[in-house]
């Protein structure tokens, strides 16, 4: 449903709906007096047509300049906002109205622009729109990047609540390269900027997934403090304006400031708010990502000191499997899958029960595998072969097959990756696990048995390259220590 706000043109307005069939049972007309800023609405003042900037979100992120009222260019823009898009190009009478229905056309179809790129310099919604096009689909303006436009629409925005939505969606991009400091600081210029109620909510709602990013464990009390305040705040603004998918997205927020602050039982109450409202808004994505957050949750919960709530854990991904499918979403699947995997491996069932999960977990990281090729996610794959072979030595016997050999090539295909310039801190961590595995395994001739010696004293000594960590140079030295007694014998031998 679309609310039109006007004074003056209400029945001519209405007639000029009702010459499209079944047109005004999707539009609603309202005084002036009664704008609601949630939802859909133009307003019609002053002989202009006035679409406000898209801040939630329901609409592709593209900016109108004010139009001259005219019958059908408003029917081009209402058909335009209920998703009939190629029939609103064929409505338009204003050149610039047009253009920027195509940008919209083309946005909503992800299709590559066929626009001419002969836009003013210094026209602040081609500019906008341009760069808009060029992030998400590819659409390129004579050679510049969507980053550089969106610069310069920020230079000749109309306004400071213009330049707020252009520097929100340019901090988008930022994210996207992973640039989050900078990312940050630019919602953090335009957040203190006076700019409405409303703008100021979506860029500090923006601003909380910034910091949620990757920097929670890092920050300082007051900075965590801070976080915090902006969530209530935030939360208390939503909930009075209805918009549930974004109070929603703070209850989840909520959960994980207070899950590193260690407040388990704090923690579950949020993310099951946030579950409950998209169960009740039916969004599904929305749903399965609150019970990925809530598996993890509880997986966290379990590994401190509180093994009751593996299970739960494993419940909670298993339900957000259901929409995070290996056909549809495979980076979130394999994610799951890996989180499974070790759940698997580290929970504490009864003997008689071990080799089942063991071979559950075994079939969770195969599937992660599949996903996680060395070649294209080489980081990612290192992670995962290097908790593959930590499971493989948690394990019961196999029947066929070495487990302890086979975490030998698993830790060695992470080695191959986490090299000593980039990961010398994983490769430590891993180098430490590897020396473990091979103290298991059964050497099939002394041939062997010398090149693993050889191999196992090169790699403890080069642990004291890598780090200046005493823990980890300790269990370094033991395994020296022990290589040492053993070396004359195998060496004579």
């Amino acid at each position: 449903m679309i609310t039109i706000y006007t004074e003056e043109k209400k029945e001519e307005i209405q007639s000029t709906l009702s010459t499209i069939e079944g047109l005004t049972e999707s539009v609603q007309i309202k005084s002036l007096k009664e704008i609601d800023e949630n939802g859909l609405y133009l307003i019609i003042d002053s002989d202009f047509i006035k679409v406000p900037l898209p801040w939630e979100g329901m609409e592709p992120p593209i900016v109108f300049d004010s139009i001259p009222f005219d019958t059908d260019d408003l029917l081009a823009v209402v058909l335009s906002k209920l998703g009939y898009e190629e029939e609103a190009l064929g409505f338009c009478r204003s050149e610039s109205l047009s253009e920027t229905l195509k940008y919209r056309f083309q946005l909503r179809n992800f299709k590559q622009s066929v626009l001419d790129p002969t836009s003013n310099e210094e026209d602040y919604y081609s500019l906008h729109n341009h760069a808009i096009l060029l992030h998400y689909v590819g659409h390129l303006h004579n050679g510049v990047p969507a980053e550089k436009l969106f610069e310069q629409a920020i230079v000749v925005a109309p306004s400071d609540e213009h330049a707020a939505f252009s520097a929100r969606h340019l901090s988008v991009l930022l994210l996207d390269r992973g640039q989050n400091q900078e990312a940050e600081l630019l919602l953090r210029k335009y957040y203190e900027n006076a700019l409405s109620e409303k703008a100021k909510r979506y860029l500090e709602l923006d601003l909380i997934n910034v910091l949620l990013s990757d920097q929670l464990f890092s920050l300082k009390e007051s900075d965590l403090t801070e976080l915090k305040n902006m969530i209530w705040s935030s939360i208390k603004y939503f909930e009075e304006e209805k918009i549930q998918w974004a109070t929603a997205s703070l209850y989840s927020s909520a959960s994980e400031v207070t899950n590193v602050e260690k407040s388990y039982t704090e923690s579950l109450g949020y993310i099951s708010k946030a579950i409950s409202i998209y169960e009740d808004e039916d969004l599904p994505e929305f749903l399965a990502s609150a019970y990925l957050r809530k598996g993890t949750l509880l997986y966290t919960w379990a590994q401190d000191a509180n093994p009751q709530f593996y299970q739960s854990a494993i419940d909670t991904y298993q339900e957000a499997l259901k929409t995070f499918t290996r056909e549809e979403f495979p980076p979130v699947f394999a994610e799951i899958h890996h989180n499974l995997a070790v759940i698997y491996a580290e929970m504490p069932v009864e003997d008689k029960k071990k080799t089942m999960w063991s071979a559950f977990s075994a079939t969770s990281f195969k599937e992660c595998l599949d996903f996680y090729q060395k070649e294209t996610y080489p980081y990612e794959y290192a992670m995962v072969a290097n908790n593959y072979a930590n499971a493989l030595l948690k394990y019961p016997p196999a029947k066929t097959g070495d487990n302890s050999e086979k975490a030998v090539y698993y830790y060695l295909e992470a080695l191959e990756i986490r090299d000593a310039q980039q990961f010398p801190t994983e490769r430590a961590h891993t180098i430490l696990n590897y020396l473990e595995a091979c103290w298991r395994v059964h050497n099939i001739n002394k041939t062997m048995e010398r090149a693993r010696y050889k191999d196992m004293l090169a790699k403890a000594r080069e642990i004291k390259a890598l780090t200046k960590d005493q823990e980890l140079l300790a269990q370094a030295q033991e395994h020296l220590d022990q290589l040492s007694g053993l070396g004359l014998a195998i060496m004579k031998d």
